[in-house]
């Protein structure tokens, strides 16, 4: 009976993982363009 619950818990925490590491991939993504234009900016 326990077996069910664990496995809806890793499938939410899954979810929520994968939700989390989209928005760190977006600002990872989203700073380093802002980093590099400023710097592209910068030298020229």
């Amino acid at each position: 009976m326990t077996r069910p619950t664990i496995e809806t818990t890793d499938e939410a925490r899954q979810g929520e993982t994968s939700s989390h590491m989209r928005w760190v991939l977006f600002w990872t993504v989203a700073l380093t363009v802002v980093a590099v234009g400023t710097a592209w900016l910068t030298f020229i």
